[in-house]
């Protein structure tokens, strides 16, 4: 009788196991740049959407008032014509509001109404323009600022400037340092 031995099974050695190591390490590290890019576009689409939001609470205000609100967060805007004022989905702080009063040097917004607004975000384009989760800047962006008017709004993003970079302070240089997203009526 015969006895049959079987050859031990071949084992993986440690060069093949640390180049599967790299190869999944890799195609990880590509999946969540991917993620954190569609999650940068997803919180800009929500941006957008909050913006016209609260731009057509806003007209809907007008209609009642035929003045503007001075602020969105207080009342009578707010629970009256939103519920909730949306916020930014990243830092949770309120949009950049500006109202403004037809009447040039007064500062009495209680007895001169806003009759125009500057409402925005800042978005998640970087001074490159290298995110591709820009919104349509050549469409949608006002970047409205006019010295006949008074500005009204003060606190929560008093006169912010749709020009700058996260909407705050001087204007960019470039135009892809506008990463601010922001409408006028």
């Amino acid at each position: 009788m015969q006895t049959y031995f079987k050859k031990p099974a071949r084992a993986f050695t440690l060069v093949e196991l640390m180049v599967v190591i790299a190869i999944i390490g890799i195609l990880a590290s590509i999946i969540v740049v991917s993620l954190s890019s569609s999650k940068a576009k997803g919180r800009d689409a929500k941006r957008v959407s909050d913006i016209r939001t609260i731009q057509l609470a806003l007209e809907e205000y007008y209609n009642d008032n035929q003045s503007y609100p001075v602020s969105i967060v207080t009342s009578p805007f707010t629970p009256n014509y939103l519920t909730t004022v949306p916020k930014d989905p990243s830092t949770n702080s309120n949009y950049f509001y500006t109202a403004y009063s037809s009447n040039s040097g007064s500062g009495n917004c209680s007895v001169y109404k806003p009759t125009r607004y500057h409402l925005g975000a800042a978005t998640e384009c970087d001074a490159a323009g290298n995110n591709m989760s820009c919104p349509t800047f050549s469409t949608n962006d006002s970047d409205w600022v006019n010295s006949a008017y008074t500005v009204c709004s003060s606190g929560t993003g008093a006169d912010f400037n749709g020009t700058a970079l996260n909407c705050i302070g001087m204007s960019g240089q470039l135009q892809p340092a506008d990463n601010c997203y922001d409408v006028t009526n």
